[in-house]
């Protein structure tokens, strides 16, 4: 009977440790397992969270674009209301100042000036001058400085004074108007000045 307890323990020794075995080996594939899932769990949050990173990222820089371009275009129509507001004074001023010579005696001597300046590029018969309301009073003078026949009428798109002379036959434009000589600065000095408005 001892050989059959001794069979018994033995077999019972061998399950145990088979038992033993299965368990380790369960409990190993269980902690690679786990190991594994962990593993593919932590490297989709990470894949989630860059995803999620660079989409923040994205609406971050699209964000700062935005107000970077509306900072621009505010800087940009600051700049260009600046620079209109300097242009206006500036020929504001010049244009009082031409208001105020065209009133003295000097003025009307270059009036005639330009009325023989007009005469020497317009030479039909056919020539109409024309002037400003303020200056309609010095007909008389302005037809002598032109040296012969012409018409002498007010025009209400010279402002500040000076001559201009149409001959309709030639279809020739002759224009000493101060006016337009103003008008001709201003150009030059948006073009010159250096008050530029750059993208």
């Amino acid at each position: 009977m001892p050989d059959i307890v001794s069979k018994t323990d033995n077999f019972l020794k061998a399950i145990e440790k088979y038992a033993a075995e299965q368990r380790s080996k369960i409990e190993s594939e269980a902690e690679e397992f786990k190991t594994k899932e962990l593993n593919k769990a932590e490297e989709d949050g990470l894949k989630e969270a860059y995803v999620l990173l660079q989409k923040k990222m994205l609406s971050i820089n699209t964000g700062i674009a935005r107000e970077l371009s509306k900072a621009e275009n505010a800087s940009r129509k600051s700049t260009f209301i600046k620079r209109q507001e300097i242009e206006n004074k500036v020929f504001g001023s010049a244009k009082e100042k031409l208001l105020e010579y065209a009133k003295t005696d000097k003025y009307i001597a270059g009036l005639l000036d330009s009325v023989k300046a007009v005469s020497k590029k317009l030479t039909a018969d056919d020539v109409i001058l024309y002037v400003c309301e303020r200056d309609i009073k010095l007909k008389d003078k302005i037809i002598s400085a032109f040296g012969r026949k012409c018409d002498v009428q007010v025009s209400n798109e010279i402002r500040i004074g000076g001559v201009t002379g149409i001959s309709r036959k030639g279809g020739i434009l002759a224009d000493e108007t101060l006016d337009t000589k103003l008008q001709n600065q201003k150009e030059w000095f948006c073009e010159n000045s250096g008050l530029t408005i750059t993208a």
